[in-house]
């Protein structure tokens, strides 16, 4: 039940709210994981897939990357911070695939050799023969796991989902690297987790594409399927013209395949359907007060630190925690004046805000937690929520 806890946001992400913000204010806080989202240094594409509903897709190409000496010395920095180490490390992209990255295999392998729990999140075009080995290893830390992104039932809608030929066959080549992880793991009698995720678009939401879908994910060993809904790219503010189902055909969509979904409830695959943003009403906004940079910071692929996953970007730079090309882990991390912590918010609020970052679900679950927990029960939670 615990991969179900972290696909659908309930993992704990800190003790209290009370004992988050004494932390931050003595500034003894340290993040509960790190997320790295490496780019590849070859060729001008980021990504190897040019997804239109990617949140991610405007992000530019500077050229600029941490040397892969540089990214293995800051993985070793995060175990051994003044306050305590990150335990968990994240391997993912805002606008990247962390696997399409060509020193990828040296780096989990050193946060597995840290004892660090791993999480990669990847379309799994491809994967090594060696990665295959390191993520099987004894060594991997429990709770590690893989989370893939299948978004379609077939070769038809998935290069239909992401603006592929139709005369590729990416798909079949996803599902096989799955079942290729997974058979390993059986044999080897090795608990890791490997999930599916299903954004579902206009291009794949059809009764049909969803049932094979679960069927081929299933088939393939995967311990839980996830279906929802992608938020819209940033800097675009309409649904008109793009594939991302607003809120009306999110409705039916979901009233559509909900019983198909339902078919497979015995199954020993979990599948979930989460409309999230109905629930939360997160569709395209950014949670304040927000405390992100203290709970899952992020590595962006041309070396910043970051507030979070969404903001891991060249276009957010200047809302960067601080240039890890010239700057050590801790020291860009403790990069904030506690003696005077709400103006240094407040400033970093008016940041966010100017550039326009938008909270994904994990974010805003988590700040939305400090709004309903913590009340009016600090005058300095009371400051920030009411500015």
């Amino acid at each position: 039940m615990q991969l179900l806890d972290q696909i659908t946001y309930k993992t704990k992400y800190f003790k209290t709210v009370e004992d988050l913000i004494e932390k931050i204010q003595k500034k003894t806080v340290v993040p509960y994981q790190l997320e790295v989202q490496p780019g590849r240094i070859k060729g001008n594409k980021i990504c190897w897939m040019p997804c239109t509903y990617c949140y991610g897709g405007s992000s530019k190409n500077d050229g600029e990357r941490l040397d892969p000496e540089r990214y293995i010395d800051l993985i070793d920095q995060t175990v051994s911070g003044p306050h305590g180490g990150i335990n968990k490390i994240i391997y993912a992209g805002y606008a990247t695939d962390p696997l399409n990255y060509e020193h990828i295999d040296d780096l989990i392998e050193k946060s597995v050799n840290l004892g660090q729990v791993v999480g990669i999140h990847s379309k799994l075009i491809k994967i090594s023969d060696r990665l295959v080995d390191i993520l099987s290893s004894d060594k991997v830390a429990e709770s590690s796991y893989m989370t893939v992104s299948v978004d379609g039932g077939d070769n038809k809608s998935y290069n239909l989902a992401h603006n592929l030929s139709e005369k590729v066959k990416v798909y079949d080549r996803v599902i096989a690297n799955i079942k290729k992880l997974t058979d390993l793991f059986a044999s080897k009698k090795k608990k890791f987790d490997v999930s599916a995720n299903y954004l579902v678009t206009k291009n794949n939401c059809s009764k049909d594409e969803v049932y094979n879908g679960i069927v081929n994910l299933i088939n393939s060993g995967v311990d839980s399927i996830r279906f929802s809904f992608p938020q819209l790219p940033r800097g675009t503010d309409s649904y008109e013209g793009t594939i991302i189902p607003n809120r009306q055909e999110v409705k039916k969509i979901y009233e559509d395949i909900n019983p198909v979904i339902d078919e497979f409830k015995d199954s020993s695959t979990k599948v979930v359907l989460i409309d999230y943003d109905a629930d939360k009403g997160i569709r395209d906004v950014r949670t304040l007060p927000c405390f992100s940079r203290f709970i899952y910071p992020a590595i962006s692929y041309d070396g910043y630190l970051s507030n979070c996953s969404q903001s891991a970007a060249t276009h957010f730079k200047d809302m960067a925690l601080g240039n890890l090309h010239t700057q050590d882990f801790w020291d860009a991390f403790y990069n904030y004046n506690e003696k005077d912590i709400f103006g240094f918010m407040n400033n970093e609020f008016k940041k966010m805000i100017k550039n326009d970052c938008r909270c994904d679900r994990k974010e805003h679950t988590v700040n939305q937690i400090f709004n309903d927990e913590i009340g009016d029960k600090l005058q300095f939670w009371i400051k920030l929520k009411n500015h």
